[in-house]
């Protein structure tokens, strides 16, 4: 039951961020917006037992990628206006959304077990490696996937 009431909460943060992010008049904002949708989609992950990709939507989203985007922006002074308000319509969204996000962070660490359980792994980096990159003809064919994402990436 909390898990579907943090579900909730985090999916209202991430709908609303991403709305915030067609609002929003400052590409400053839109992008603060934007890094708010991608760290609520991180928990959102983490709630479905992926903790793995929520730290990598963290790490690689809206830590790297965003802050070349915020990097751009205020490189090529996109941002420059004298006109937008420090506070806007989409502010008293976000602003509630970050202390939330935190306060959930917050209760989250402090209930969780810091102790590291051996019984809880599933696999290995030799089984992954072994399922992922099987190249025979039975095999699932994992490994077109991975390089397709390759390209694209590219």
């Amino acid at each position: 039951m909390l898990a579907l009431i943090y579900f909730i909460i985090l999916a209202v943060i991430a709908l609303g961020a991403a709305v915030c992010v067609f609002l929003s008049r400052h590409p400053l904002y839109g992008a603060l917006s934007l890094v708010t949708s991608m760290v609520a989609l991180a928990g959102i992950y983490g709630l479905i037992g992926s903790p793995f990709l929520g730290v990598v939507q963290i790490m690689v989203y809206a830590g790297a990628i965003m802050m070349l985007v915020t990097f751009v922006i205020m490189v090529l002074n996109g941002a420059r206006d004298s006109k937008t308000p420090m506070f806007d319509k989409v502010s008293f969204f976000v602003i509630p959304a970050v202390l939330v996000l935190a306060g959930l962070v917050g209760f989250a660490l402090v209930g969780a077990p810091l102790a590291f359980d051996e019984t809880a792994l599933r696999g290995s980096v030799a089984l992954t490696s072994r399922t992922l990159f099987d190249v025979a003809q039975t095999g699932p064919g994992y490994f077109v996937l991975f390089e397709v994402l390759g390209l694209l990436l590219l």
